[in-house]
């Protein structure tokens, strides 16, 4: 029989073993990733406000199934910049539109959902 000290154990255990992942991108000034802005990482099913950029990378992936999704407020919410897979790597994406460039990066099961 489990104590309650190993039961706590094994329920942290099996919170931190669960798919906790992390899109990794490096954000841009520019429109074709030729000026470093910082990176950030995004972890599955959150939103990330990181104030502006104009293009970026995905260097690591995130979550399998998840989409990272860019906006021009610095919130996870109103026009979207750009939506991608998390899992592709090394391409640059363009992350701006009429209103200019974005300024959060939310990670989720699809486009624009956290």
């Amino acid at each position: 029989m489990l104590t309650g000290k190993t039961t706590l154990i094994a329920l942290v255990a099996a919170f931190l073993s669960s798919s906790t992942n992390a899109a990794v991108l490096n954000l841009f000034s520019d429109r074709n990733c030729k000026t470093p802005a910082g990176n950030r990482n995004v972890w599955d099913n959150t939103c990330a406000p990181v104030g502006g950029f104009q293009s970026y990378m995905i260097v690591t992936a995130g979550g399998i199934d998840q989409a990272v999704t860019t906006y021009s407020r610095n919130a996870c919410a109103g026009d979207q910049t750009t939506c991608n897979s998390a899992s592709s790597l090394n391409i640059c994406y363009p992350a701006f539109n009429s209103q200019g460039g974005s300024n959060a990066i939310g990670s989720g099961p699809a486009c624009g959902i956290i």
